[in-house]
């Protein structure tokens, strides 16, 4: 799957440890030395250790490398300098596009948790395991909104990314379609989801690129048997990735289809009267 379903997503990113254990301590009466050639001997010895330190953070970080789970789009074009002022005008652009319960209609109403930012990425590990990581570098906003309509059980979920750089967003969506075609069968927990393919995106203008994804839960989250369809319908507009996630009873197929088609078209027409969005880093 490639988006997170809106009936209980992740909480949030799994905290990384912001640095590195530390060692041992030092050994008793390892003060400083006395005399003047050990002291020279100790300061060209850690004057050697930072030369060395600040070539491995070089190297580092021009593989890309972030600690990030199964590879794929970790390795990606760093934030922009002013990384605070950039990830602020993104989640404006977010906050703005992604939609709320009237946006998707009458009868639709908040889903708990209603709001999920910073929102996750999704990924399906090599076992076929449905599961989520932390945000790649590069990712400047990225939030997300439930909804549910009371009358028919239909849940939906608006979801707005916003990446330092074109290049990034063009990686995420090609990541996002390496899921949808790991495994045709997907699991979390006791969730079951079968026959997960990608499908005819909807045909809407002013897209670069439009990928959807068709599937059917068949274990809920609390392991009892149903039987829901689930479309997700993804755009990607240079930098910004727009996603609607729509699932409900199987025999509301045309409902599904056309919440996630209307829904993904006016967060497009939102997105478009934003400034900053079209703006580079």
């Amino acid at each position: 799957m490639s988006s997170q379903p809106p009936t209980g997503p992740p909480s949030g990113p799994v905290p990384r440890p912001s640095g590195p254990a530390p060692g041992p301590p030092p050994p008793k009466g390892s003060g400083a030395p006395r005399g003047g050639r050990p002291r020279k001997r100790t300061l060209i010895a850690a004057g050697a250790a930072a030369v060395v330190l600040a070539l491995i953070v070089v190297l580092v970080v021009s593989l890309g490398g972030d600690g990030g789970d199964d590879g794929g789009g970790n390795a990606v074009s760093p934030a922009p300098t002013d990384t605070k002022a950039a990830e602020a005008a993104a989640h404006a652009v977010a906050t703005r596009v992604a939609l709320a319960p009237p946006d998707w209609g009458s009868g639709f109403a908040q889903h708990k948790p209603y709001e999920v930012d910073p929102a996750p990425e999704s990924l399906v590990r090599e076992n076929c395991e449905f599961a989520s990581r932390p945000s790649r570098i590069g990712t400047l906003a990225s939030l997300q909104r439930n909804v549910t309509e009371t009358a028919s059980g239909i849940a939906g979920t608006s979801e707005v990314k916003v990446f330092a750089d074109e290049a990034t967003a063009k990686q995420y969506l090609a990541d996002a379609r390496d899921n949808i075609h790991r495994c045709p069968d997907q699991f979390r927990g006791k969730e079951r989801w079968n026959g997960v393919r990608e499908a005819s995106p909807p045909r809407l203008p002013g897209f670069d690129e439009l990928v959807s994804e068709e599937g059917r839960q068949v274990v809920s989250a609390n392991g009892a048997k149903v039987n829901d369809l689930y479309v997700i319908a993804t755009g990607r507009d240079g930098r910004n990735i727009l996603s609607a996630y729509v699932v409900g009873k199987a025999d509301l197929d045309a409902q599904i289809q056309r919440y996630a088609t209307d829904s993904l078209q006016k967060m497009h027409q939102r997105l478009e009267q934003q400034p900053e969005a079209a703006a580079g880093p």
